[in-house]
């Protein structure tokens, strides 16, 4: 049943997608010569205009565009929960539930890799406050019994003390398995109180992440070498829109004809064909951008509204990203042009 706070709801998001990049834009972006033209055009131009510091003092360079971009889509989340908490609408919790998982993640990452930083995944302090995480001792764990205890007295702690297996091996790859298994469980759970069709909108989101997840393990692991019995314990079965058969017969694929049949069958995959091994991302995320883009224009829930919105905003921050890294490497346009995703001119 709609009232009042959902339509205010559903109005400030369809207002915020309104002020999106349009092709015109993004070929304007290309035109452009350097980061700081880049800059110069999203601060004059467009609904970016505000990540720029005023007095431009600040060296504009590929890293400062990008960490602004990120900081805007932290803070236009940030905007989006607190309205929804302000009308009484729990479900902000979903994006504190995406942003503990991520940050947990992060800080397994550390204790496996010298280069990464705990400050890889930092969330914003709106975040911070109201999740269960104590992000102080997240950030300065040395071991995984140390990372383990961390998450005690909260939701994950039963998930994470599957990271350290009976024979006490630490399994980094197994972290990320077990928390999007925990993420794609709790985030169903918070869509509970859903009207049926906005129910299944919300399983479908989440289980086409769960998706590509799986597709990409599958795929990159094969690429390596691994056996079928380590890339089959990487594998989640409980969520997903892809079968158990199905995934199975992935796992089986003895050539990248027989992968991309199977593959191109699926949601996330349809259209897939030889040469888009080169970069699968791309597939994916074009099917992605367009069931989103539907669920924005026609659900009737202001959730799944948000959520469409953020993940396509995140799309559209990741276009600008391969802009700037593109002219700062030196690429063409038309090498560009390949890796964007939703901007009609080019990709449709």
């Amino acid at each position: 049943k709609m009232n009042q706070s959902a339509n205010a709801v559903l109005a400030r998001v369809r207002a915020m997608y309104g002020r999106r990049l349009t092709a015109a834009d993004y070929a304007n972006l290309l035109s452009c010569k350097s980061p700081a033209e880049i800059a110069a055009y999203l601060k004059s131009k467009t609904a970016y205009g505000d990540i720029f510091a005023p007095n431009g003092s600040t060296e504009i360079t590929a890293e400062s565009i990008e960490f602004s971009l990120y900081k805007e889509l932290s803070a236009r989340m940030q905007k989006l929960c607190t309205f929804e908490r302000m009308i009484h609408d729990d479900f902000y919790r979903f994006y504190i539930l995406k942003s503990d998982t991520e940050a947990i993640i992060a800080a397994a990452r550390t204790l496996v890799s010298t280069t990464a930083l705990a400050s890889s995944y930092v969330p914003n302090e709106f975040f911070k406050k109201r999740s269960e995480l104590d992000f102080d001792k997240l950030y300065n764990i040395h071991s995984a019994e140390e990372l383990i205890e961390a998450t005690r007295h909260t939701q994950y702690y039963a998930t994470a003390k599957k990271f350290i297996t009976a024979e006490g091996f630490f399994d980094f790859s197994s972290v990320e398995i077990h928390m999007q298994r925990h993420y794609a469980q709790a985030a169903k759970a918070l869509g509970k109180g859903f009207g049926k069709k906005a129910k299944e909108e919300l399983c479908t989101l989440i289980d086409l992440e769960i998706d590509n997840l799986n597709i990409s393990n599958i795929y990159r692991l094969k690429k390596l070498g691994a056996g079928n019995e380590d890339i089959f314990a990487k594998l989640i079965f409980e969520h997903g829109t892809i079968s158990k058969a199905k995934l199975l017969a992935m796992l089986d694929a003895k050539s990248d004809y027989d992968f991309i049949a199977l593959l191109s069958k699926t949601k996330l995959g349809a259209g897939f064909a030889a040469n888009d091994l080169i970069y699968p991302e791309g597939v994916f995320l074009k099917n992605f951008y367009t069931i989103n883009k539907r669920y924005l224009r026609f659900s009737a829930n202001p959730d799944i509204a948000v959520i469409t919105y953020m993940n396509l905003l995140k799309i559209e921050i990741s276009n600008i990203t391969h802009i700037v890294e593109g002219k700062r490497y030196g690429m063409q346009n038309d090498e560009i042009k390949s890796f964007l995703i939703g901007t009609e001119a080019f990709n449709g």
